[in-house]
Order: C-alpha cells, then sequence, then structure tokens
C-alpha cells in the first residue's frame, strides 16, 4: 500500500509537469488541448505571462514561480526514498518547513509590498526550493490516509463476513 502511494504521487507530478511543459508545445502547433491544458491549470495559477517562462513565444501552463513548485515537487518526490524509507512514514520538522517556505514568503511579500520586483528566475527558484520539501509532509499524509481507508475496508469486510456467518 505505501509504494502504491509513493507511484502514485511520483506518476502524478510527472504528469503535472509534463503537462506544463506540453500545453505551449501544443498550442505552437495549433492543438486544441493546449488550451484545455491551460484552463485545467488556470483555478490553481494567475498565468500571468510576463512571470511566465516561454516556450516558442507561448508561455508555460503556470507562472514561473508554480513552475517551480510543481518541478520541486516532482525532484522531492524521486529523492524521498533515498532519504527516507518508504516503510516507515517520517515527517521534517516544522522548523524546516519554515526554513524551505521562507525563502518564497520573503519574496511575495517583497513583490506584495512593490519592494521590489522579482525575476522569474528568483520567482522559479524560490517556488522549487518551497515544492522541493512538500513531498516529505505529501507522501508520508498521502500513505496514512492509503492505510486508514485499507485497514477500514479490512475491518468492514471482517465484521460483516462474522454477521453472515451469525445469521445463520
Amino acid at each position: 500500500m505505501k509504494k502504491l502511494s509513493y507511484f502514485s504521487v511520483l506518476s502524478i507530478t510527472f504528469m503535472c509537469v509534463t503537462l506544463i511543459f506540453l500545453a505551449p508545445i501544443l498550442v505552437y502547433f495549433k492543438s486544441k488541448y493546449g488550451f484545455l491544458i491551460y484552463f485545467i491549470f488556470s483555478p490553481l495559477c494567475h498565468q500571468i505571462s510576463e512571470r511566465s517562462f516561454h516556450i516558442f513565444g507561448f508561455q508555460l501552463a503556470v507562472c514561473s514561480r508554480c513552475t517551480g513548485i510543481y518541478l520541486g515537487l516532482f525532484i522531492g518526490t524521486i529523492l524521498y526514498p533515498l532519504i527516507f524509507s518508504i516503510k516507515r512514514q517520517r515527517i521534517p520538522s516544522f522548523k524546516l518547513f519554515i526554513l524551505f517556505s521562507f525563502p518564497m514568503g520573503l519574496d511575495v511579500i517583497g513583490n506584495i509590498l512593490n519592494l521590489w520586483i522579482s525575476s522569474g528566475i528568483i520567482r522559479f527558484l524560490t517556488g522549487f526550493i518551497f515544492g522541493l520539501l512538500l513531498p516529505f509532509y505529501l507522501i508520508p499524509g498521502i500513505m496514512d490516509l492509503a492505510e486508514i481507508k485499507f485497514n477500514f475496508n479490512k475491518n468492514f469486510i471482517k465484521i460483516e463476513n462474522e454477521n453472515k456467518i451469525s445469521n445463520y
């Protein structure tokens, strides 16, 4: 169950990163599916062109910061079993979360207060740093949920079978 949870997260993050880079390529080749990808990501990102990287003159499906978050999430998911055992669900300390979140938080606040305007690379890097840590909280949480559901289903089937036997 834990390996299935891990590979599910890995597959979903890979698919998201692929779609982010695929959208402008599909639009360049005049495929309507590129616009569908932009639409899918639109509730998740502002998609402001000036804050996005471009391929073939078309912006990626998300802004540079979100591109960093998704790419960091994918790379962090790849790194997860190299750092933590999949068999053991452990999350990093809250201090580490603050440390990895601080650069992005500082950059966002500085931009909102008009103290500076960050380049796309800075936005990408701060998003990447934040995204890199997310799997180390996300994967154990998903594993816990999967285990709870599996145990619930197993116990429910056991109780159901016991009721069928006692009714005879």
